[in-house]
Parts: structure tokens; sequence; C-alpha cells
């Protein structure tokens, strides 16, 4: 019987800069495969075939997404073995535990010497046009985090905490009633989400798929969405459950989503960019209106319709960036691609491929 594949973004492009969460999965893993080497499609295309080779071996596969370039995968996790593998130079994350659970294998040497002097100039090129538009996209990200701040600033000052948090109290009994564990609740961490070159983008589907219970939090910026989150996780743990923290895609310090795997329980922001209301015939499907604590005057309505107008200005202007971003990057990868040997790509990856049993 196959397993199955979960998909999540490996990288966000955020107002912090660039984030990724390998440090944090480096923990998790039992055994953890740095795959170096220039980036191109043939490391996606491995990345691919691992996550196949495992789940038709029966495992649960989590596929990790480039945020510009569609269809490439970046790192693969696959759970019941806790194996990472992972393209490594990429995000400058380096082996520390080599001889245990850290492994590294180098594809540096599968590119010919002669077809890289023959697109040197132009690999140059491209490679400067890239750094050219990922800083111009992160600058853009950066006035729009700002901006959204100023929006939170507006909000806050209309929000009545003291109902909020009677309602926060009332979700955690009900959720958690009176479990308590007698173990350590672990935490684990993903990302919701990133700015595409197709517009802000998420995997909430794809990671809530097998979920039970899904409560869809509804609320105006900065009304403590992303706190009520994070006290939620933080009550699992104390009382032994496991939580996992979903990240925002594009503020790097915001939580997006919870889950609680051992309850069948998670709760997420289902407001712009990410709107979700209750499915059809999905009985878990809940609203948890936190709108309802928020009643904006008439000056703080003028100050957000200002505010949300730049904001979404800045954000047009970056998922633009983010274009010519993800058209340097294809250039990359197509030029290093045409310089790697096929024979010795087979005789590195082949290793890789080992059967193992659940």
């Amino acid at each position: 019987m196959n397993g199955n594949v979960t998909y999540y973004f490996g990288h966000a492009l955020t107002g912090q800069g660039v984030k990724h969460l390998y440090k944090e999965m480096m923990e998790e893993a039992e055994l953890v495969y740095f795959l170096q080497g220039a980036s191109t499609f043939k490391g996606s295309e491995l990345l691919k075939e691992l996550g196949y080779f495992y789940v038709k071996q029966g495992f649960a596969v989590e596929w990790f997404k480039h945020a510009l370039l569609e269809e490439v995968v970046e790192a693969v996790y696959v759970k019941g073995c806790n194996r990472l593998y992972v393209w490594a130079s990429e995000w400058d994350i380096e082996p520390t535990m080599l001889g245990t659970k850290h492994r590294v294998l180098s594809f540096y040497d599968c590119l010919e010497d002669v077809q890289l002097e023959k697109i040197g100039e132009q690999l140059a090129d491209a490679v400067q046009e890239r750094t050219s538009w990922h800083d111009k996209c992160i600058a853009k990200l950066n006035q729009a985090i700002k901006l959204h701040d100023d929006w939170e600033i507006a909000t806050q000052s209309c929000m009545n905490w003291q109902a909020l948090n009677d309602q926060v109290e009332n979700l955690k009994s009900e959720v958690f009633q009176s479990i308590v564990l007698n173990k350590t609740g672990e935490r684990t961490h993903r990302l919701l989400g990133t700015l595409t070159p197709r517009g802000a983008e998420n995997t909430v589907e794809s990671i809530t798929k097998n979920i039970s219970t899904r409560l869809m939090i509804k609320g105006k910026p900065g009304t403590g969405k992303s706190s009520l989150m994070k006290g939620l996780a933080d009550e699992a743990n104390a009382r032994g459950l496991d939580a996992q923290i979903v990240w925002c895609g594009l503020d790097a310090g915001s939580v997006d989503m919870v889950i609680i795997p051992e309850l069948n329980f998670c709760i997420f922001d289902s407001t712009e960019p990410h709107v979700y209301d209750p499915q059809d015939g999905r009985l878990g499907d809940k609203i948890f209106d936190i709108g309802q604590h928020c009643t904006l005057t008439e000056e703080a309505e003028m100050a957000v319709g200002t505010v949300r107008a730049r904001y979404k200005e800045a954000m047009q202007d970056a998922m633009g960036y983010s274009k010519r971003y993800a058209e340097a990057e294809y250039t990359v990868r197509r030029l290093l691609d045409n310089c790697l040997s096929a024979a010795l790509w087979r005789e590195k990856t082949a290793p890789l491929f080992e059967r193992l049993t659940k």
C-alpha cells in the first residue's frame, strides 16, 4: 500500500528576508542528508524521485516546494523513518553531527569544467540579476510589513481585549478539557505559504486534509490571532501534547496555524491572504470569530483605509519583483543543468535509493 504526500513551502519571502525552517527540521529528523551543490532542476528531480521511492514503500512523505518555481522541490522529509533530504547549499546550513545523524553528498564534481567555462559570463550575469531582483522583492515586502504594522495599530486601539481573553479561555477548556499526558510535549515547525510570482499561495488544504477538527479564525489584523495560537501551542505542550507551529509566509515572527496531532485538531488564520470557510460535508469545520471584539471608530476606519491601499500596492510591487526574480532563478538553473555529467550524477545518486521496511 502506498503512502501519501503532504505539501509545504520550503522557504518564504518575508518582510524580514528569506525564512526557512530546515535547522528546526534537522533537530526533528533522525537522519539528515545534506545534498550540496549548485541549484539545478536536476536536484529537484532527484528529490521528487526520492519522495516517490518512499511513498511506494508505504511511508508518509512531506514535500517542500520552492517559493518561486512552482514545480521545484527543495527538500523531502520521510515520516516513519524520520529522514530529511535537503538541498543544503542554498540555505547556509552545515552538518554539525558528522559520523552520527548527518551525512553529506556533494554534487559539485558533477559539473563539467569545460561546459562551465562556456557559460561562465552568462551565468555570472544571471546570478547578479537574480540577486538584484531578490533584494528589491525583500525591500518591498519589508515596506509592506511596516504598513501592516500601522494597520494593526489602528485596529488594536479599538479592541476589547478582556472579551477576547474570556473567549480564548473558553476555547482552551473546550479543546483540552482535563487532558494531561505523562510525557513531554514535542514541538515541530513548518511554513504555511509565501508570496510567489502568482501571488500569495499556501498549502492549507494539503496540510489539513486528514485533520477532523479545523477552527478558522476570523478577525482584523493586529487583534491577537498569532498570540492566541502561540498560547494554544504552549498549553498543549504543558499538558504533554505535541504541537506543530505553522509560521506565516509574510511576517517571519507571526504564526498562521497550530496543529495538535493527538487531538486531530488545528486552528488557523483564515483571513487575507488565505481566506477559508467551513466546507460542506466537513462536520469539524468551525469559525472562531474574534472580529466581534473589534469595532472600529470613524477615525480608525479612515486610517485603515489609507494604510490598506498602500499595503496592497506594496504587495503588488513585491509580486512583480518576485516574477523577475523567478525568471533569473530559472535561467541560472537551466544553465547549470546543461553542465552536469549524467554518468557522474547516476553514480552519485544510486546509493540514496535504499529500500526500508516501516
